[in-house]
């Protein structure tokens, strides 16, 4: 039989590899996975890059101009997003103070529903100032690709299960 100063070993042994085995887990799930989301995926930007160049076709020429209009773009939509979250605070005092009747609820959905619609112009407007930049050739390709463009999240969401 084995006695209590060999358990002792033994159990001293089991719990030294346990830990061991926990701390090698936590540097792993801990570690930088370098460019791109958790799931090492590129991020929207070079995701959109890659795809102009290599499905579409565009030059490094067009890539620049490209690059020029997407961060006009970003500090465009980036305001009204901004300007939005900060107007639900007010809309939801306007709420409150309205004891949420009908009437105040169907006000601010309309608030909401102008603001959205201005991001969405504004979205639109950007995709044809990316198509204008597409030579004659490139315009097929960007008209049925673009879509792809602007759903990469909700596939790589499907993909990653969330």
């Amino acid at each position: 039989m084995i006695n209590d100063r060999n358990k002792s070993k033994v159990f001293l042994l089991v719990i030294a590899i346990l830990l061991i085995a926990n701390i090698g887990m936590l540097i792993f799930f801990l570690q930088k996975k370098g460019p791109g989301n958790d799931n090492g995926r590129p991020d929207k930007k070079t995701f959109i890059v890659n795809l102009l160049k290599n499905e579409i076709g565009f030059s490094a020429g067009q890539l620049v101009q490209y690059d020029t209009l997407s961060s006009r773009h970003r500090q465009k939509v980036g305001g009204l997003y901004e300007n939005i979250r900060n107007n639900k605070v007010s809309q939801f005092k306007k709420l409150a103070a309205a004891d949420f009747s009908d009437s105040s609820i169907s006000e601010v959905v309309d608030q909401s529903t102008t603001s959205q619609k201005i991001v969405e112009i504004n979205m639109f407007n950007h995709i044809r100032s990316v198509r204008q930049i597409c030579t004659a050739e490139q315009l097929p390709k960007f008209d049925s690709l673009f879509v792809k463009i602007f759903n990469w999240r909700d596939e790589a969401r499907k993909k990653a299960g969330k």
